[in-house]
């Protein structure tokens, strides 16, 4: 069996198992995705050449969608030089990355609680106030040799990430995607952020904001082996 089919399987498995056995499922998870590399995804080599980012109007990130369903999805995402995806966050949801070409920084916030209007949960998806109290994680600087790092609905659930000397290329396990709605709180929506002030050590204002002009994708086909669930 491909690989990538023994990630999905355990990835549907894990997110859909009783909670009794969740985390030991989601450990299983882990160590499934640590042995993914660039050739199990057919991740095409042109993708790692800075020559075709300076072509004029490319976009300067390609997603390239592998699967989804209701229960998780799976992705490649690949960076410019240089770039980052913007701080946003991940609304009651799973998030596993590993690298498979170049290297990232991962800077991202656990979320803590309003600044203004009624004190909300940290998973809970909508918010009456434009900014947020979130404590700073440490940053983190990841490459192939790295293992799969692990955002979940309250640590490092808003974060940035940034391709480090040249482009970069990370597999993207989320787990439920976006569209699925969170029941009795509408619609899963990604939200931006960005930094206002340092409230206290470690403690920091982030206010709601528009996705940046500057961020935006292309679209690449998958071409690695077929995956089969």
């Amino acid at each position: 069996m491909a690989q990538i089919n023994s990630l999905l399987k355990q990835a549907i498995r894990t997110f859909t198992c009783r909670k009794d056995v969740f985390h030991q499922n989601l450990e299983i998870l882990h160590a499934v995705l640590d042995k993914i590399t660039a050739d199990d995804v057919d991740l095409q080599p042109q993708f790692m050449k800075e020559s075709l980012w300076a072509r004029p109007n490319k976009a300067p990130v390609t997603y390239i969608d592998i699967f989804e369903d209701s229960n998780v999805s799976l992705g490649i995402f690949i960076l410019k030089p240089g770039m980052r995806l913007p701080l946003h966050d991940h609304p009651q949801m799973y998030g596993l990355i590993k690298v498979i070409a170049g290297t990232i920084k991962i800077s991202s916030f656990s979320l803590k609680i309003e600044v203004q209007g009624k004190q909300t949960l940290p998973h809970t998806t909508r918010m009456e106030s434009e900014s947020v109290i979130a404590e700073k994680n440490v940053d983190v600087i990841v490459d192939v040799n790295s293992e799969p790092c692990i955002l979940d609905p309250y640590k490092g659930n808003l974060h940035e990430i940034e391709s480090v000397n040249g482009p970069a290329a990370f597999l993207d396990v989320l787990a439920p995607p976006y569209k699925i709605p969170i029941t009795g709180n509408g619609p899963r929506i990604c939200t931006y952020y960005k930094v206002i002030n340092e409230i206290e050590p470690h403690i920091f204002k982030l206010e709601k904001m528009e996705a940046p002009s500057w961020y935006w994708n292309d679209t690449f086909p998958y071409t690695g082996p077929s995956v089969i669930f």
